[in-house]
Formats: structure tokens, sequence, C-alpha cells
């Protein structure tokens, strides 16, 4: 499935029928969707009937769901994997037999994304312990 350009907020929005509406314009059938309380022309077409809109919202809404549905889904898997290795940077941390230094890199490796300050508070090392370990 592409993925499209929406944000996730965006798409929780989109996915909602009740966001959803077409207009009589006067001339032609116009869909409509309320996105952050505002509706905005949701296609560039317009229609001679209402047939067609409303097929066309029944079917992206489901697109949309099924997107918004495995975005959250890779959400709490990364938040899963994220859990994971805090639990063994913290294993890390209580092992005693491990020199600073080890623990210092083997919890860069583990989360790359991991500030010195952050490592330090962990090992309850000073900051500049762990700068001196990752020279």
């Amino acid at each position: 499935m592409n993925k499209t350009s929406w944000s996730t907020e965006h798409l929780r929005q989109l996915k909602e029928l009740t966001n959803h509406k077409v207009i009589f314009d006067g001339y032609e059938f116009v869909w409509l969707s309320k996105i952050d309380g505002e509706w905005q022309r949701q296609c560039i077409v317009s229609f001679n009937n209402y047939n067609k809109p409303m097929s066309w919202i029944y079917f992206t809404v489901a697109r949309w769901d099924k997107e918004y549905k495995q975005r959250s889904e890779s959400y709490f898997n990364e938040m899963i994997k994220e859990l994971e290795v805090d639990v063994k940077i913290k294993e890390i941390s209580n092992e005693y037999c491990k020199k600073t230094k080890q623990k210092v890199n083997e919890i860069k490796i583990l989360k790359p994304s991991i500030t010195n300050k952050e490592i330090a508070d962990i090992l309850e090392v000073s900051i500049r312990t762990v700068e001196r370990h990752l020279k």
C-alpha cells in the first residue's frame, strides 16, 4: 500500500465519515472534507451527480483508515523496541563485572541517539567520564 502525504493527525480526521460531505454549488456536486475544523475542497474534479463522489468518499475513507491503523501499529512496534533497548541498557548498567568504558560503549551501540548526559545519569558518573570513554 502506498503511503499518503497526509500527517497522522490529518489521517485520523479524514478516516471519519462525518468529516466528509458532498454539496451542490448550484451547477455541480463538490466533495468537501473537514480538516482542523475547516471545510476544504477534497477533490479538484466537480461531479454531475452525487453518486460518484459518495463512492469516492467510501473508497478513500477505507484506504485512509487502513493506513492510519498501519501507522498506529508501527508506532507501537517502535515503542516496544525502544523499551526493550531501555531494559537492556539498565541491565548493562547493573553489571558490576564490566568496566565503565565497556558499559558506555555498549550503551552507545544499543542506542546511538542517547546523549552523554543520559549515559552519565544511567551509570551515575560524570559527563566528563563518559566523554573520555567515548574518545
